[in-house]
């Protein structure tokens, strides 16, 4: 798929926000040792998509932080709790849904899976 290049000097908005762009993907790990691969999982994506990820406290075990592209972001619960302080600040889980296209959980443990099996029980998609 090609991009389109940058356009300077364009002051209509319509026409700026009709480019197509890269997909957004949201990639979350959970505690898993399949986690070791969470870096090289980035760096796949980050090749046809827009990527920031999400990793659980027991993911960190796992993961070695110096392996993510520069390109990637990797948040944490400690940037979710630390992001805001009043009412009417912005929520970063909030804020990471509105960008993605899509979230991907790589590296799931099967603990995280029956939980999300569990609660989306009580959640049908229909």
């Amino acid at each position: 798929m090609a991009y389109a290049e940058p356009v300077h000097g364009v002051t209509d908005a319509r026409q700026v926000t009709n480019l197509p762009r890269k997909p957004r993907v949201l990639l979350a790990a959970s505690g898993t040792v399949a986690a070791i691969k969470f870096g090289n999982l980035c760096s796949c994506f980050s090749y046809w998509v827009d990527v920031k990820a999400v990793a659980t406290l027991p993911a960190l075990h796992f993961i070695d932080k110096t392996t993510l592209s520069k390109d990637v972001i990797l948040y944490t619960d400690e940037h979710e709790w630390s992001s805001w302080s009043k009412i009417g600040d912005r929520v970063l889980h909030i804020e990471l849904r509105q960008w993605a296209d899509v979230m991907v959980i790589a590296l799931l443990s099967a603990n995280t899976l029956s939980k999300i099996t569990y609660h989306g029980d009580l959640y049908p998609l229909s």
